[in-house]
């Protein structure tokens, strides 16, 4: 009799622990789903300030022209693919020698001494400044005594910065051979190019 009765009591006691285990797993359970809950919501709540956050950028850069020119701040903006820039103190009206054509994706025309050397170079961002590279001679060169198959295309000859006010300031590099300035024809384009542009 002793031994059903010590058999029932151990048979009560796992039971009762097996309910225990139970409430402790529902409990555990019911926590868990809370806390990712929780997470859910901020994460939508996250979501939702940073969809607010890019409409308000996107709303605030969308704002008139005089805002955008007034913006110090916008002066990296001041170089815009193809727009066109002339040299400040030069009238040149039909874009003959002082004139900048910027396009990021095509070579463009630089004029380096009037009615005969002519080349086309291409643009590069670098950080807030443009590089400039020597493509080819243009179609319109009649100079054929410089090495032109000798000029790097992988050394800017000029630098482009934008200043406060919107404009453009040219630095000339000059020709590069073997990735050494060539001397000897640096000055081509430091007269005619070189110097502050505005937009046309």
């Amino acid at each position: 009799m002793k031994f059903y009765a010590s058999l029932l009591c151990l048979i009560l006691v796992l039971a009762s622990c097996k309910n225990e285990d139970k409430k402790q797993d529902e409990k555990t359970n019911n926590e868990t789903e809370q806390n990712e809950n929780q997470k859910t919501s901020r994460v939508n709540t996250k979501k939702n300030n940073s969809e607010i956050d890019y409409n308000e950028n996107e709303e605030s850069s969308i704002d008139s022209p005089d805002k955008k020119s007034n913006n110090s701040s916008g002066s990296s903006k001041a170089a815009v693919s193809g727009e066109t820039y002339v040299k400040i103190d030069e009238k040149d009206a039909n874009c003959n020698c002082y004139c900048l054509e910027l396009n990021m994706n095509n070579n463009t025309e630089l004029c380096l001494s009037e009615d005969e050397i002519y080349i086309t170079a291409r643009y590069s961002k670098s950080g807030n400044n443009i590089n400039m590279y020597y493509a080819n001679p243009s179609s319109k060169n009649t100079n054929e005594e410089l090495p032109w198959e000798d000029f790097d295309t992988n050394t800017p000859i000029a630098v482009l910065s934008p200043t406060d006010n919107g404009n453009l300031e040219l630095d000339w590099k000059g020709f590069s051979i073997n990735g050494e300035l060539a001397v000897d024809y640096a000055i081509y384009g430091k007269k005619t190019l070189e110097g502050t542009y505005k937009k046309q």
